[in-house]
């Protein structure tokens, strides 16, 4: 089994300059986060004022668990991150709902070896994490996942992937790579070539550790840890919001 080397993906992430310009990257990167998010919260089922028990699997800058708790303003949720500075700066975001979140600062390798007593939850979420997971290590994660989860519990995922076709993955990538550029002059009021985009993307992809699998092989991996309901809720391009219901 191939196994994803964490220490270099949270090295890539636990740096104070990564983590400062880690929204406004994001904003660049991936402006679909916003999207996801809201889809996340639409979609799911539970009452507003529910005392729902949630896991955050890779807070990172805790963006994703603040629009959860704007929602679901009595949840309680394990934040989980393997870079420090991380959790750090989603303290910060998440000032108002302290009393209301354990962080937890571990790698998914080392949730998983450590043997979290962790159960009874409603919802499992993660957000641009899983994509450096291996597909026997995400497989390993989602049966952890289903293990944790109420009867009726649900995982949402919002990720990359990439494609079985050479032609669109191509052209998904010379869209994102083109958005990328518009959102750097708007944004940062930088120009740079559309070839200099994609190499400094695809340097970050390597340093970051990055190995996206295809959309249906998430899918048949959910099904494999047990998920009976399966679906993919939304997509545009290389992203997607997928999960599953216990």
């Amino acid at each position: 089994m191939e196994k994803s080397d964490f220490r270099e993906t949270v090295f890539a992430f636990n740096k104070s300059d990564v983590v400062a310009s880690y929204d406004l990257d994001m904003d660049i990167w991936h402006p679909n986060r916003v999207k996801m998010a809201s889809v996340l919260c639409e979609l799911l089922p539970f009452n507003k004022n529910a005392n729902l028990r949630m896991v955050d699997l890779g807070v990172g800058t805790g963006y994703v668990s603040y629009r959860i708790l704007e929602t679901f303003p009595n949840a309680t949720i394990i934040a989980i991150d393997a870079a420090e500075l991380m959790i750090e700066k989603a303290k910060l975001r998440l000032k108002d709902y302290l009393k209301q979140i354990t962080f937890k600062n571990l790698t998914f390798q080392s949730l998983l070896e450590a043997g979290e007593t962790i159960s009874d939850i409603d919802l499992v979420v993660s957000t641009f994490a899983l994509h450096h997971l291996y597909r026997e290590e995400k497989l390993k994660l989602f049966k952890y996942i289903y293990s944790i989860l109420r009867t009726h519990g649900w995982f949402v995922n919002g990720d990359v992937f990439r494609t079985n076709n050479a032609v669109i993955e191509a052209r998904y990538r010379y869209l994102h790579h083109l958005g990328i550029q518009h959102r750097t002059k708007v944004i940062k009021n930088q120009e740079k070539s559309r070839d200099q985009i994609s190499s400094e993307y695809l340097e970050k992809e390597t340093k970051d550790g990055d190995h996206p699998l295809v959309l249906n092989d998430d899918l048949q991996l959910l099904s494999e840890a047990g998920f009976c309901t399966v679906e993919c809720f939304w997509k545009e391009y290389r992203e997607a919001v997928y999960g599953g219901i216990k």
